[in-house]
């Protein structure tokens, strides 16, 4: 009798998936155009997500020196006498402008490959204009929340602290200014693993197979960072489930777009957290990590490692898959 209960549990369980896990009209509409198996697309589609991710990135960190060159060049010859030297030491100032803006090249890539060799759509990657509003202020509110509570039990349990810095005019239009590349930064790497990984592979093979994939490359793109730990690398693995399923309910990239900027954007300009490892030059609070392990303070890589991430995403994981369960798809 157990048994047989197990199995219709069972059954009913994986006919809840099926629902929710339902390919949304982006997928439906795209041309894969492609006669291999479904093995070795998939291993093509990873390949090819990695390598003009990491090679858009090495191109732009090439271009660093020659751009400052040339910007301090033509500055001199159409302003003489402001000085080259000066023009690139203004230009390395504001490098974390430029670090997030060249994310660009990244995104024409997959742009240029939809567009000329797929032939699908800019739709294909979630660019749709149902919606896209709402949804870009959905992200917004929802990683403001996400990183609002792991401040505050970080502040209120003695992990860290927060402290308000005192900002002149200059510094505070810095941060403030840096919140659209955020959103271009965290945007191409959605376009990158949700908008296109995940929708190829969903259109070979099945949702939960492309949402598991997208999420482990994009953890996998980051063990290279510094002060990366096991934890880490598996917070950004649930982030990209996370992301994966609110691509999935809402069939638009905006969401996640937004939910992934705002993320970045809040953990280092306005809390002071290394964001994956890495700094984020100015900040809103100064953050000073109080002692304990890795796994609780999250470490040299960021609120990211820490257990309390992990905990935050979780719930937020729960709260988006019965959301999803009830066909509460934010269009209502």
């Amino acid at each position: 009798m157990l048994q047989l209960w197990s199995f219709f549990a069972t059954m009913n369980l994986l006919d809840k998936w099926r629902l929710i896990m339902k390919k949304g009209k982006i997928i439906q509409d795209i041309k894969t155009n492609t006669s291999m198996p479904v093995l070795i697309s998939t291993l093509f589609y990873v390949f090819l997500a990695s390598f003009f991710i990491e090679g858009g990135l090495w191109l732009s960190s090439e271009l660093v020196g020659p751009f400052s060159l040339v910007i301090g060049f033509l500055v001199e010859f159409f302003s003489p006498g402001n000085g080259t030297a000066s023009i690139q030491e203004f230009f390395y100032h504001y490098l974390l402008y430029y670090e997030l803006f060249s994310f660009v090249i990244i995104l024409f890539l997959f742009i240029f490959w939809v567009k000329v060799i797929e032939k699908n759509a800019l739709s294909s990657l979630g660019f749709v204009k149902r919606n896209w509003l709402k949804y870009l202020v959905w992200g917004i509110m929802i990683s403001l929340v996400q990183m609002g509570v792991i401040a505050l039990v970080y502040q209120v349990s003695g992990i860290g602290s927060f402290v308000l810095n005192e900002l002149s005019l200059e510094p505070l239009l810095f941060i403030l200014g840096l919140f659209p590349f955020w959103l271009l930064q965290g945007g191409t790497e959605e376009v990158a693993t949700r908008g296109w990984l995940l929708t190829r592979i969903a259109a070979r093979t099945n949702l939960p197979l492309a949402i598991a994939i997208s999420s482990s490359l994009f953890g996998i793109l980051h063990m290279g960072n510094a002060g990366v730990t096991f934890l880490s690398v598996l917070n950004i693995i649930l982030d990209g489930v996370l992301a994966g399923l609110l691509f999935t309910y809402t069939d638009s990239i905006w969401l996640v777009v937004a939910q992934h900027g705002t993320w970045n954007y809040v953990q280092g300009n306005l809390l002071g957290f290394q964001v994956s490892g890495t700094g984020a030059d100015a900040s809103i609070f100064s953050f000073t990590m109080g002692s304990g392990p890795d796994w609780l303070t999250g470490g040299a890589f960021g609120a990211e490692g820490s257990i309390i991430t992990t905990l935050v995403l979780l719930v937020s994981l729960v709260i988006v898959y019965r959301l999803g369960e009830r066909k509460e798809k934010f269009d209502d």
